[in-house]
C-alpha cells in the first residue's frame, strides 16, 4: 500500500479516512457501508503495515461527495472509495461555536 509506505516515512502525518459509496442504496445503509469501508481500510493500516490507530480517524460519507455520475455503472465503480485527508488538528472538536 502506498499510503502505508507514506505514513511510516511521515511519523507524525495523521489523516481522515474518508469511505464513499455510490448512490444504488438508501442513505443509512450507504453511510454504514461507507463508515465501514474506512474502518476497513484503518484496520488493514494498523493491522497489517504497524500504523498507531492514533493517527487515523475514520469517517463515512455515502454517496454525498461523487466524483463522477452514479447513472451508470462505471461511475458508481469510481464513488465507492476511500480517500486520505491530512488531520488538520489532533481531534476535531464534537461542536464548535462561531461567535455571532
Amino acid at each position: 500500500m502506498e499510503i502505508a509506505k507514506l505514513l511510516k516515512g511521515k511519523p507524525a502525518l495523521r489523516q481522515h479516512v474518508v469511505g464513499h459509496t455510490d448512490s444504488a442504496a438508501g442513505l443509512d445503509l450507504n453511510l454504514k457501508l461507507s463508515k465501514g469501508r474506512a474502518e476497513a481500510v484503518v484496520q488493514a493500516l494498523t493491522t497489517k503495515h504497524g500504523i498507531a490507530a492514533t493517527r487515523l480517524i475514520s469517517h463515512g460519507v455515502g454517496p454525498v461527495a461523487p466524483v463522477t455520475s452514479n447513472d451508470v455503472e462505471a461511475g458508481r465503480a469510481k464513488n465507492r472509495r476511500v480517500e486520505f485527508v491530512k488531520q488538520l488538528f489532533a481531534r476535531i472538536p464534537d461542536r464548535v461555536t462561531i461567535p455571532a
